[in-house]
Formats: C-alpha cells, sequence, structure tokens
C-alpha cells in the first residue's frame, strides 16, 4: 500500500530534523561525498526520480505526493531515529526538505540555508544572508529552496534573490525583487522553470502592490515581473478607484505550479490592501485570485477571481492543483483549489474558465455560487451596505477564539447549528434560515456533494 508522505517542519523554539531508518525514503545508500553533484535539469524536474524531492511540491503539478513504498502500516512501528540535529535558530521553522540524490536543503528563520547528508545527517555547509543594517521583519521565516543547475536558491526577507553554489554553499549571485523598504519581503521557496527561477513577496497587509516574477537561473538577470494588481491603463484597472492600486497588496506568498504543456504557471495571490474595504470599491483585480502566466513573458493569459471585493482576509495564496481528471463525463485538465471562502474551485486549466464550486464548510456569507460565471453573489444584507455607505459584511475584528474573520451579523443561524453536519444530504449554505436580524437571502440552485463526479 502506498502512503503519501508530507513533512512539515515548524517549531517556535529550535528545530529538530529527524530521519527515521527502515528502507529510509531518501538516503537509498547514497555517499555524497563520493558522488559529484547532480545537476538538476528539465528533464529531472518534470520527471523525479522517487527518492528526490527537488522542489516545494516536488512536482510541478502541484500534489506533494511520494510514489515511495518502503513504509507500510505493517512496518512502521520498526522506524527507529537514524539522526537528529538542531538549527540553533529561535522561531518558526516551515521549510520543506529539499533532496537531490542524497543532499539534503533545508532553511531557516534568518534566512539560513544548512546542506546535510541525509543519510547521516552531516552538514555538509551553511550559508547565513546578511541584512541590511534596520531591517523590520514581520515574519522571519522561509518555506525553502529551488534547484536548477548547480545552483541553490533562495529568496529572503530583505526582499532579493539569492544563488548559491550548491557543492560548496557560497554566494554566486543576489539580486533584489523590490526595495524592502516598502514593505515587501520574501518567504516562500521560488519556482524553476526551463532556465527560470520565479517567485514572488508578501507584503499585502504592509499596502504593497504584489507582483511575480522571473529570473535567468544563472546570471540573475530579471527577465520579467507582472504586478498581480493592474494600473489603470491595463486590463482589470478599472476595478482600482483612483491610485488605490499602488498600495493593493495581492501579494504572492506561497510557491506557484506548473504546466509543461501549455509553458504555463499558475500563481495564487493574496488578499487586497487596505483591510477596509470601503477605502477601496471595486473588485480589486487580480486580488485572491489564481492568475496563469506565460513562463517566458510574464502575461496574463488568464484569472479567475474568488472573492471580489474581499473584506475578510480570504488570501487565495496557494496554487490549484493541476489534476486531470473526469469532469461532468468528460476528461478534463483542471486547475482545483480549496479557497479560504469555503469552497472547492474546479477550473478548466485552458482559460482558467469555470466549472464547478462545491461547498466543503458551512457558508453563510457566499449561500451559492453562479454556476455560469462562478461569482460569488453577496447576501442582501451586503448589497444593501455596499448601496447605503453602511459598513459592509466581514469589515471587523478579528474572532480570538478562531482563525479566521467573523462578524456579529453573519452569524450562523440557530437552525442550522442543531443541523448534523454531513458530507451528504445536507446542503451546506443553502438550507439554513435567517438570523433574527437579517432578511433570508435569495437562493440559487442547490449545490450538493451529489453533482460532482471528479472520476478515479
Amino acid at each position: 500500500m502506498k502512503v503519501q508522505l508530507r513533512s512539515y517542519l515548524k517549531l517556535s523554539l529550535s528545530a529538530i530534523i529527524t530521519l527515521l531508518a527502515a528502507q529510509s525514503a531518501f538516503t537509498q545508500g547514497v555517499n555524497v561525498d563520493a558522488k559529484p553533484y547532480p545537476k538538476v535539469t528539465d528533464e529531472r524536474l518534470e520527471h523525479p526520480a522517487a527518492g528526490d524531492w527537488l522542489m516545494y511540491r516536488r512536482t510541478y503539478d502541484g500534489s506533494g505526493y511520494s510514489p515511495l513504498n518502503q513504509i507500510t502500516p505493517s512496518n512502521i512501528h520498526q522506524l527507529t531515529l537514524a539522526w537528529s540535529v538542531s538549527t540553533d535558530l529561535l522561531g518558526a521553522h516551515e521549510t520543506t526538505v529539499i533532496v537531490n540524490h542524497g543532499r539534503m536543503f533545508i532553511t531557516t528563520p534568518q534566512n539560513n540555508i544548512i546542506a546535510f547528508d541525509a543519510k547521516t545527517g552531516t552538514q555538509l555547509w551553511r550559508y547565513a544572508r546578511k541584512y541590511p543594517d534596520g531591517l523590520f521583519q514581520l515574519h522571519p521565516t522561509n518555506r525553502g529552496v529551488a534547484l536548477y543547475g548547480d545552483y541553490v536558491y533562495m529568496a529572503t526577507t530583505d526582499c532579493a534573490l539569492v544563488a548559491l553554489d550548491a557543492t560548496t554553499g557560497k554566494e554566486v549571485w543576489n539580486v533584489p525583487f523590490d526595495d524592502y523598504k516598502t514593505g515587501c519581503y520574501s518567504t516562500l521557496a521560488p519556482l524553476a522553470v526551463r532556465g527560470k527561477i520565479i517567485a514572488g513577496y508578501s507584503g499585502g497587509e504592509l499596502g504593497v502592490r504584489g507582483s511575480v516574477s522571473a529570473f535567468d537561473a544563472l546570471t540573475g538577470k530579471r527577465i520579467w515581473k507582472t504586478y498581480t494588481v493592474p494600473a489603470p491603463n491595463e486590463p482589470g484597472g478599472d476595478s482600482w478607484k483612483g491610485e488605490t492600486y499602488k498600495r493593493g497588496g495581492g501579494s504572492t506568498w506561497i510557491t506557484g505550479v506548473y504546466d509543461p504543456a501549455s509553458n504555463t504557471t499558475y500563481w495564487g495571490t493574496g488578499n487586497p490592501g487596505p483591510w477596509v474595504a470601503d477605502d477601496r470599491p471595486g473588485d480589486n483585480l487580480y486580488t485572491d485570485s489564481t492568475l496563469a502566466l506565460d513562463a517566458d513573458t510574464g502575461k496574463i493569459k488568464s484569472y479567475h477571481q474568488y472573492t471580489p471585493h474581499d473584506s475578510f482576509d480570504w488570501d487565495e495564496v496557494s496554487a490549484p492543483l493541476l489534476i486531470d481528471t473526469a469532469v461532468d463525463g468528460k476528461l478534463t485538465k483542471t486547475a482545483t483549489h480549496a479557497g479560504r471562502n469555503g469552497y472547492l474551485w474546479i477550473l478548466d486549466r485552458d482559460g482558467l474558465k469555470f466549472l464547478h464550486a462545491f461547498p466543503f464548510a458551512n457558508n453563510n456569507v457566499f449561500t451559492s455560487i453562479d454556476q455560469k460565471t462562478g461569482r460569488p453573489p453577496s447576501s442582501a444584507r451586503a448589497l444593501v451596505a455596499a448601496k447605503t455607505g453602511r459598513p459592509r459584511l466581514g469589515a471587523r475584528r478579528r474572532n480570538s477564539s478562531t482563525s479566521r474573520r467573523t462578524t456579529t451579523s453573519a452569524r450562523i443561524s440557530q437552525k442550522v447549528r442543531s443541523q448534523r453536519l454531513t458530507p451528504r444530504g445536507f446542503m451546506w449554505g443553502t438550507t439554513s434560515t435567517a438570523s433574527s436580524d437579517r432578511s433570508a437571502p435569495a437562493l440559487a440552485p442547490p449545490i450538493t456533494w451529489e453533482n460532482f463526479r471528479p472520476g478515479t
């Protein structure tokens, strides 16, 4: 039986990296001292060996799935500790472990990269980023490296991209994404695509204008830069009022995915800024969206926005999964995304055309999705608020007892609370009665799990 192996490294005080010995997934008897560094090619990135994890989600489709099958339910009790190491650094460790033929790379807070022999835990080298004086780090963490050719790449919290020699750890070049003094900082793992290193930056909460950039893997020269928030003279620019787009958010802080067949890279974008929605009327494109970009030019091929005019901080930075499956009886190349607005979105990768959306949680804000456009309608109360200028739904304080933003006007009714929520038979978000202080929203045709047949 094959199992999906997922590694998450996140400790608040120190990081302990552990490998378990029992026909180990990543070591496979490799002695890294006896062999030269294995060059990472386009072919290897598109078709990684079973024991390698060469990028953030292992494969370009974003599946995060390992085909290794040595560890099974019948032998997992035999696993024992192989080695452990402390990074000697404080803060959240959020790295994805990257493995290339027995060489392991991790990142840490404060933008360190540590290379190990995956079999023995021996440190091969360590790199520590030197920051400019006075750098403010809102989130001093890092999510991992990219590999291409003989180099290792890391995005940094002073908004730069660094290339290191993978064998020695010596810096080869470093280039800025943007001026870190504007509030941008980068924590994601870059994406290597056909001689380019693609990355974005965070800072939506500080009012940056988000973007995605591609750099030449050998020289660091910028090839293209695409803003995720359009200017007034660009398509979608009319969704912003005046110069609000300049601080419009839409940051990109999770690694994108890539479709080699169409040479398209897909990136998720963050929430619009500022958080108070009344200060930025309009849909606020292309925030809370998936963008399809031409990997050679950065041109926006298509987009889908999950939450227009967001006031809930429902950023959709996770890239979609590129899944080929049966939809409505037809084999379809999909971009599938689980949104923070509580819906599972099924899009056609060709043009990001809307196919289906299915609620996976009770949702009393978006009670339905327009089955033609894929646009979530506002509730009756929100529509009144938009016309009268009264505060919109979601423009409230964070509820400390939950991980999402809530509002007193968006309460789940007593009837819904008393319902037994089950995956089948209960139409989430479509059968609730209104709270006593607001009128019931108009309902679109019900959406149920039975409507969707994702294939095998």
